[in-house]
């Protein structure tokens, strides 16, 4: 119980942050190398032309896959409980990760175009086509269900928008918000590791643009990554997919066609409809036969792995009076608020470092203020009426 003092659990808690630390920095290392260590999601990097120098422009909309922060919140804390016995680890690694993202800027007054996108509850529209839809995933750990709940109220604590669709996952709302960001002219980064989405990114060149940011490595996963890694662009990554199948959801595929022949196929024949319209071209008699007698099960799986980007206005939960993407921000910052919540939780650590960097905030504007010269006073005739000359 690190919120009530358990001496163990900080000490766990300690020797992980160390642990990931010494990772983070490796990965933050590589992916500097490569040229994809992002500094800021905050911020949209264009690519070097031989006509003009680097362009950077701020404030696009940024979209946290919110259910794969919570997941990698609660596998990288030890366990840790309030002092009712409430598990609250995945809360308090969840705090931590959205304020490295967003505590410099609303501390001065900023307001992030952030979202946190959910899951709604309940089925999709997915499971009503294929009931063994994600039918292999395990239940959630018992000691996670509950801050679910409490990640909730943390985001409301910050002022963060949270959105979410009934019958449709999280994917499909951030293909969604992202396809109206780019029709309103706004750049869109996606906090995920979520291959799926992968499908959203756009070449770089491309403005505006979708981008794909790993969340622990804050590397950019770019469009010639996918590419390399998939032997096709995001356009026909479901293509290959739905050929492949997904093990993670339980996606069937046609089975015996792995991604490397998948990726073989969609080339030589450029989709999935043209490779089925013509599959008694296809040279290897045993690719030909299973490809023949798994047709509709290929169809099935492209519906399956397709992101939907068109989920309706009236099912997504936007805040009231909220209909475009470009509205869509945080909060006023209320430091009171965030301090409340941090109280009602016991993280009095993550309460210290929030109180540290406000009386930061606040010692910098005092100095920039006492800096200033002094203001000038134009004088008047009256000043020098009693001087003779």
């Amino acid at each position: 119980m690190a919120g009530g003092g358990n001496r163990m659990a900080k000490l766990i808690l300690d020797h992980r942050s160390v642990k990931q630390g010494i990772k983070r920095l490796k990965r933050k290392v590589l992916t500097k190398e490569s040229g994809t260590l992002v500094k800021s999601v905050s911020t949209v990097v264009r690519p070097v032309t031989d006509s003009k120098p680097q362009e950077k422009t701020s404030d696009p909309l940024i979209l946290v896959d919110a259910s794969a922060y919570i997941f990698r919140a609660y596998y990288s804390m030890p366990p840790i409980h309030r002092s009712d016995g409430m598990p609250t680890g995945a809360v308090m690694g969840f705090c931590s990760m959205i304020m490295r993202l967003i505590l410099n800027r609303i501390v001065e007054g900023e307001r992030p175009r952030l979202v946190l996108v959910f899951d709604a509850k309940g089925k999709t529209f997915r499971h009503s086509l294929y009931p063994e839809y994600k039918g292999n995933r395990p239940d959630a750990p018992v000691d996670l269900v509950p801050q679910f709940a409490l990640v909730r109220e943390a985001a409301k604590a910050y002022g963060i928008p949270q959105i979410e669709a009934a019958t449709f996952e999280a994917d499909d709302v951030i293909a969604t918000l992202a396809t109206m960001a780019i029709e309103e002219g706004i750049d869109t980064n996606i906090l995920s590791g979520d291959k799926d989405l992968w499908q959203l990114i756009t070449d770089r060149e491309e403005i505006p643009s979708v981008h794909m940011i790993d969340p622990m490595t804050m590397g950019r996963i770019t469009y010639d990554e996918v590419v390399e890694k998939w032997g096709c662009g995001p356009r026909l990554l479901g293509d290959i997919l739905a050929l492949a199948g997904d093990s993670a959801d339980n996606v069937p595929g046609v089975p015996g066609i792995g991604p490397k022949i998948a990726a073989l196929l969609i080339e030589e024949f450029g989709s999935l409809e043209k490779l089925l319209a013509n599959v008694d071209t296809v040279k290897q008699r045993a690719r030909r036969e299973k490809l023949k007698a798994n047709e509709q099960q290929a169809r099935l799986s492209r519906v399956l792995v397709d992101l939907r980007r068109d989920v309706p206005m009236d099912r997504m939960t936007f805040p009231q009076g909220i209909a475009k993407v470009s509205d869509l921000q945080m909060a006023e910052f209320d430091s009171n608020r965030i301090l409340a919540f941090y109280d009602a939780m016991g993280f009095r650590d993550l309460k210290r470092r929030f109180e540290n960097r406000l009386n930061q905030s606040t010692t910098k504007r005092g100095n920039a203020k006492s800096s200033r010269p002094p203001k000038t006073t134009i004088p008047t005739p009256d000043d020098y009426a009693d001087v003779p000359f």
